[in-house]
């Protein structure tokens, strides 16, 4: 689990999905470095949902989160 005081789960605004989650990070900093790179863009490598649908990567930039939509956020898994 990503958050320290057990909260899973977060209110954020419509948009790009990019801009969500950059939204996110600037809101709850705690979490910056788990979301984006140094340089403020998400990470490839982490899993995002809205609502149901797994995002692809190629997708995320052209994705838009609509109002009261569920972003769900994988933190990737190593293994085989």
């Amino acid at each position: 689990m990503w958050t320290q005081d057990g909260r899973t789960d977060f209110d954020t605004d419509e948009g790009p999905l990019h801009d969500v989650i950059r939204r996110f990070a600037a809101n709850h900093p705690d979490y910056r470095h788990r979301l984006l790179t140094p340089d403020g863009e998400p990470l490839s490598y982490i899993n995002i949902c809205v609502d149901d649908d797994l995002i692809p990567r190629h997708r995320r930039q052209h994705t838009r989160v609509p109002a009261d939509s569920t972003v769900t956020i994988i933190a990737p898994m190593a293994g085989g």
